[in-house]
């Protein structure tokens, strides 16, 4: 299956310039596009200008932390998945970025495995949304005049066919309906 979707655009935010530079080598090479911002008010400032898919952000960085960014961005955001990382981490640290809207969480020093598969399953998690979204759009689309409870028909006899079980159903008493 070919791929026609645009390269994915990405925002590195840590405060170590050598983690900045090997992360964008490595996913320029993987295909994403990369920005990178030294601390969380330099972030706030590149998701003012550009959309994002992904956000790798450390937690641990001077003047704005990485769950000072999540606060601070939560509204700014939509649709983005945000990757935090950080080697002062504890389970405690990780829920925390979760519950601020993170959706996963990698501790520093990692492999860069780490990073592309924490990235392929939010790319796979965001795929699957929005598959989600529209098959319930086209089943909404459907729905309208072809179903009744758990039965979805496109053909005018199930269509008269409805009509009459609704028709029936308004009465106390046992129908049969037949084929001809």
């Amino acid at each position: 299956m070919v791929d026609n979707n645009p390269k994915k655009r990405l925002l590195v935010i840590d405060d170590e310039a050598n983690m900045r530079h090997m992360l964008a080598t490595v996913l320029k090479k993987a295909d994403y596009l990369v920005d990178l911002a030294s601390d969380g008010a330099e972030g706030l400032q590149l998701i003012e200008q550009t959309r994002y898919d992904f956000i790798l952000c450390d937690i641990k960085m001077p003047k704005m932390g990485g769950m000072e960014f999540l606060e601070a961005s939560r509204d700014k955001i939509n649709g983005t998945t945000i990757i935090m990382m950080s080697a002062y981490g504890s389970i405690d640290t990780a829920i925390g970025a979760m519950k601020l809207g993170a959706y996963d969480y990698i501790s520093k020093p990692f492999k860069t495995d780490e990073v592309y598969l924490a990235l392929k399953k939010a790319e796979e998690r965001e795929r699957l949304k929005k598959e989600n979204r529209l098959l319930k759009e086209r089943i909404q689309s459907i729905e309208g005049d072809y179903n009744f409870g758990n039965m979805v028909a496109k053909s005018k006899v199930m269509r008269d066919i409805f009509q009459l079980a609704e028709k029936a159903a308004q009465y106390k008493t046992t129908v049969m309906i037949l084929g001809g």
